[in-house]
């Protein structure tokens, strides 16, 4: 006969097991579905030692029709500094601009990139993405010259994020930056055995 002791300590073993599992797949990052293909090309973009954070969800909607599952991702990486921005467009080439926005990471060692940081920490708007994240968000109508842009730039993780969109997603862009500070990076799959030019 089997021991009410050992049934006890089976359903516990199974419950941590459980446990252990869940905790596994809530520590998987998880960015918005139309980024799903680009994953591992991401990861093996970054410079070493590089993390990437991309929003859960992809919102937009200022513009008519404009479906984020349809949308083109393009990865845009610059070896000096070391920077990866992931672009969103509408079209792969045109006359007319298509691009509606993107993230984009450097190392906060970066110089340009803390130049870039203190002028959106002068111009911009405070504003609070996750326990002890502060973002500063500059608006494009209230540059000189004027932007059709606003962008979202702040630093977490020994990394400088920018979110860039066009003004008119303002509510967006701070719904995408909240979502990226809470969100699980992706980290660089290559060797860390070098460093980006800054």
């Amino acid at each position: 006969m089997v021991s009410r002791a050992w049934i006890v300590g089976l359903l516990a073993s199974g419950c941590l097991l459980g446990q252990e599992l869940l905790n596994q797949e809530l520590a998987v990052a998880r960015p918005a579905a139309v980024f799903g293909p680009y994953v591992y090309q991401i990861r093996q973009e970054l410079p070493p030692s590089y993390e990437m954070r991309l929003p859960a969800e992809v919102i937009l909607t200022a513009g008519p029709g404009l479906d984020p599952e349809e949308l083109i991702i393009k990865l845009l990486p610059s070896p000096n500094p070391g920077r990866l921005t992931v672009g969103l467009f509408t079209c792969e080439r045109s006359p007319f601009p298509c691009l509606v926005g993107g993230f984009s990471v450097e190392a906060n060692r970066s110089i340009s990139a803390q130049r870039e940081l203190q002028r959106h920490q002068t111009q911009g708007n405070p504003i609070t993405l996750a326990q002890g994240v502060r973002g500063y968000l500059r608006e494009g109508p209230s540059l000189r010259p004027v932007s059709e842009f606003s962008s979202l730039m702040w630093e977490q993780g020994g990394m400088i994020y920018t979110i860039s969109f066009l003004a008119a997603e303002r509510e967006n862009i701070l719904t995408m930056g909240r979502s990226m500070a809470n969100q699980l990076p992706l980290r660089s799959v290559q060797p860390p055995n070098s460093s980006p030019n800054e």
